[in-house]
């Protein structure tokens, strides 16, 4: 499985894209690349080309066997919501339309279930579930339903250092051995900037071939920093680029050791309770705060039960639609951060990547994005910060593929 030949003959049909939340599980090459998103197994078996990003996915948007631009099942009114923001006005009112036939078409046929929230100037696209958020008890997907973020929790995570760096408790520039306890000689020259830009050289522990074996047993904090704590650096610290959840781990052990507070206390008390991020939480593990919502491989084929204690900080968070697109709005009025510490985040740095956001363009649209990838669930949440538009798509189908559903629902807009 791990040979050459396969490896080039997938990698020319993937498209590079973030690295997954999850372990290595086995998939079928047919699998991978006929779904809308990659084999855990086989993805992580294609990684780690220097300076690349750790996870593949295919480059084809996922499409209805036939898209269509006819009208909803449900009447508008039905679609939306006022309760974030307004109804679209009547210009809009097709390409909302187009963008409810589109996912429900994908949802019709297998590959997609979940929530989508569309914003654009104030004005409500989607604000809709498809499908089912729990198979077995028939509860279906809506605007409340709460999925696991996967990677999505990064930008959370980063969102909290920032906040330590505003109130001068924390040096970008400054060796993580400044405030980590018990450091390792080996991390002295790993900065803060390095975790957050992923050039830390820290080997990435869900890559391990062991991760399989613990993926769905809960595991404490210190028990997922010692799986990679001893280990040598890749590379030298800012010398090259390498996608890790090892670096947001240590990241969430840094804002415990200057906060004084619990990681998910933190979060809880200076992120989302202010904001009124209500939905919004720290995963424990056992996926008990989901409301019910479980993670599917498809139709019928349940997801394997990850215990996301063994991602801690980098990517335990679950939340809605609502509560990320009150955050997005946060970001861009600059009332959780101010604006030039947020500037930060948003600057690229190797392979687009600023701290928790990937600074793209799509249809010729600066956009500021991240997703999220783990069994059971994959995630979306950009931003088109120029224009007004905020996408974020969350998925408990593996066959989603979030980036590219998020994109084409853009692009209706876009007209691209």
């Amino acid at each position: 499985m791990r040979s050459n030949a396969r490896l080039v003959g997938l990698a020319v049909c993937l498209l590079v894209l973030l690295t997954t939340c999850s372990a290595p599980r086995a998939g079928s090459l047919s699998a991978l690349v006929t779904s809308p998103t990659t084999s855990s197994a086989l993805a992580s078996e294609l990684v780690s080309a220097p300076g690349g990003q750790p996870t593949l996915q295919p480059t084809v948007t996922p499409l209805p066997t036939v898209v269509s631009t006819a009208a909803p099942d449900a009447p508008l009114t039905a679609v939306f919501s006022p309760a974030q923001s307004g109804t679209p006005s009547p210009d809009l009112q097709s390409v909302a339309a187009q963008m409810d036939s589109y996912l429900g078409q994908l949802t019709t046929q297998g590959s997609f279930s979940g929530t989508v929230l569309v914003a654009y100037h104030g004005q409500m696209l989607v604000r809709k579930g498809y499908g089912l958020a729990n198979q077995e008890l028939s509860i279906p997907a809506g605007v409340m339903t709460r999925y696991r973020l996967a990677s999505v929790s990064k930008p959370l995570t980063a969102l909290a250092v920032m906040q330590l760096v505003q109130a001068e408790k924390i040096n970008l520039r400054a060796s993580i051995c400044t405030y980590l306890r018990d450091c390792p000689d080996t991390w002295g020259a790993i900065t803060v900037h390095d975790l957050l830009a992923h050039t830390s050289g820290l080997q990435n522990y869900t890559d391990f071939l062991s991760f399989i074996d613990v993926e769905t047993k809960p595991a404490t904090p210190d028990e997922v920093i010692a799986r990679f704590r001893n280990l040598p650096l890749e590379f030298a610290p800012g010398s090259a680029y390498h996608y890790t959840n090892s670096n947001y781990v240590i990241l969430g052990r840094l804002i415990e050791d200057m906060s004084g507070e619990a990681y998910p206390a933190y979060m809880r008390e200076h992120i989302f309770g202010p904001l009124g991020m209500f939905n919004t939480g720290y995963d424990v593990g056992d996926g008990a705060a989901l409301s019910g919502t479980r993670g599917y491989v498809g139709i019928g084929t349940a997801a394997t039960p990850i215990d996301t204690s063994n991602l801690f900080s980098a990517g335990s968070i679950f939340s809605t639609v609502d509560d990320l697109y009150t955050l997005a709005q946060a970001l861009d009025a600059g009332t959780l951060l101010p604006l030039d510490v947020l500037a930060q985040m948003y600057t690229p740095n190797s392979f687009n990547y600023g701290y928790a956001w990937k600074i793209e363009s799509r249809f010729n649209h600066r956009v500021i994005y991240h997703p999220g990838l783990m069994s059971g669930a994959v995630t979306y949440f950009g931003r088109y910060p120029d224009d007004g538009l905020t996408v974020i798509v969350l998925s408990n189908n593996e066959y989603t593929n979030a980036g590219a559903t998020a994109d084409y629902l853009a692009g209706l807009l876009f007209g691209g």
